[in-house]
């Protein structure tokens, strides 16, 4: 015969709050066990004489939870073995916030029957003294899981068990990344007892309260909450009847041109290492993908989520050395499970299309990207030497056209193909090589005017021999490093 174990809950605070049920099965029990002996029902059950054997010295002993949880779990396994019955007590209700609870669904559910007795939980006690009906919408989540939060600011949060001021210290800096740092907190203890206190006060102030096991701390819808639902919901707003008159007359092709800006404004934000400008710039880049996906909801196209749904599984997809079973040591080596990957799903989605760059590419991208291709099926140069060679051979090439007068635009495009290829073969991003050159160009040409300016001189109206000279300067000045 399988042995039972029946998982009361206590309630949320004294024994005025045990169901008469499980009251009658505490009573005709032999023993009790119970997660902790730090709870009031606890305390009143000894009170009456009824025999109760906490796991607190488990506590005292351990130095996670997690290792505390897998004693408690070994423990009433044993237990269960050796009698057919066991009562196993914890706070609340066992199917909200209880942890060794949902281990006893994963570990011991198939080798024993295990009966779960539902009790009111420390949550009705906090509709209740704040006014709260759960319809309007709350999230109940543990102090250690709020980093990944996903919040619009339209429901209320509750962390339960904040109990010591070091992680109420954690939960508030969490929350600061979430909330505004005024936003109003409930800290709310011993709900239910004669103690019950509830403090509200700002969230910059939360840790100054004093914690136990019996505190939460719940925090109020806000419209300025921070997250990824928010910034849709923005965009929906700014496109609805009443929002913006601009966004509301935008499309995919009238947004093209922003995306490329923004774009290079996130790539000007990077070479110039402006981390400050860089954050602000990625929002910019950001916008534009929620408002091509607004708009494409308002068309019953897709959803915001569906692009979501569809870069999650492809980073999942195209990555089994993270997430499956397949081994990559290198970066080449990803790099060909990308390929091999991405090759796989083309076929599946019927396209067969090698060459499958965007069109809009910057020319000098969409070279490298063109060379990269066919390099991966082989045709590509042995050794340095074939690049190098082709160079040269296409600056003689467009030497001839000038001299002739024909084919010089066809040769000038040989000439830029063929050095994007070198620059590839060197392992340099040509747009990148090309946009440092600018930038140095930019650099010497604004000192040289400078050095002018300094002479008294007006930069335009020196001869080119005169700017020569200054150019060579300001180069000068440049590798030295030193004012001349």
């Amino acid at each position: 015969m399988t042995s039972c174990l029946h998982v009361i809950g206590l309630g949320p605070a004294g024994l005025d709050q045990l169901t008469v049920g499980n009251y009658r099965r505490i009573q005709s029990a032999t023993k009790i066990f119970a997660r902790t002996a730090q709870h009031p029902c606890i305390q009143d059950l000894m009170a009456e004489g009824i025999s109760v054997e906490s796991f607190d010295e488990i506590y005292a002993a351990e130095t996670s939870f997690e290792a505390v949880y897998e004693k408690i779990i070994e423990q009433l396994r044993k237990e269960l073995k050796n009698n057919s019955e066991v009562f196993y007590a914890v706070p609340g209700h066992p199917m909200v916030a209880e942890k060794t609870v949902q281990l006893i669904g994963e570990k011991l559910t198939q080798e024993y029957d295990v009966i779960i007795h539902p009790a009111m939980s420390f949550v009705d006690e906090i509709f209740r003294v704040l006014n709260l009906d759960p319809i309007e919408g709350v999230i109940i989540r543990n102090y250690d899981a709020l980093k990944e939060i996903a919040l619009t600011g339209q429901e209320w949060l509750v962390i339960p068990q904040v109990y010591n001021k070091l992680i109420a210290s954690e939960v508030k800096l969490d929350l600061m990344n979430i909330y505004p740092d005024d936003a109003w907190v409930y800290v709310v203890q011993a709900l239910g007892t004669a103690g019950e206190q509830v403090d509200k006060l700002p969230l910059y102030e939360m840790d100054h309260e004093k914690f136990d096991h019996l505190t939460t701390v719940v925090l109020q819808p806000n419209s300025d909450v921070i997250s990824f639902n928010k910034l849709a919901k923005v965009m929906k707003t700014l496109r609805s009847e009443g929002g913006c008159a601009w966004d509301r007359e935008q499309t995919h092709d009238t947004l093209k041109k922003y995306l490329i800006e923004e774009s290079y404004e996130v790539l000007d934000a990077i070479d110039k290492q402006d981390m400050y400008n860089l954050c602000e710039e990625l929002g910019d880049l950001l916008l534009q993908v929620v408002f091509h996906a607004q708009i494409a909801s308002e068309s019953g196209v897709f959803e915001i989520r569906d692009v979501l749904r569809e870069v999650i599984q492809k980073m999942i997809r195209r990555h089994p050395h993270v997430f499956g079973e397949e081994k990559a040591e290198t970066a080449d080596d990803v790099i060909l499970t990308w390929d091999r990957i991405k090759s796989i799903e083309k076929e599946d989605n019927q396209r067969l299309d090698f060459f499958n760059d965007p069109k809009g590419l910057p020319a000098l991208m969409w070279a490298s990207s063109t060379q990269h291709r066919v390099a991966k099926v082989g045709f590509d140069w042995s050794d340095l030497e074939g690049p190098w060679s082709k160079v040269q051979e296409e600056l003689q090439e467009l030497e001839s056209a000038l001299a002739e007068g024909i084919g010089i635009r066809e040769e000038l495009g040989d000439l830029l193909f063929s050095i994007v290829n070198l620059s590839r073969y060197l392992k340099f991003d040509t747009e990148e090589v090309l946009r440092d050159t600018i930038h140095k160009f930019q650099s010497r040409f604004l000192k040289m005017v400078e050095l002018s300016r300094e002479k008294g001189l007006i930069f335009e109206r020196l001869s080119l021999d005169e700017m020569d000279t200054f150019w060579e300067k300001a180069k000068s000045q440049e590798k030295s490093g030193n004012e001349v």
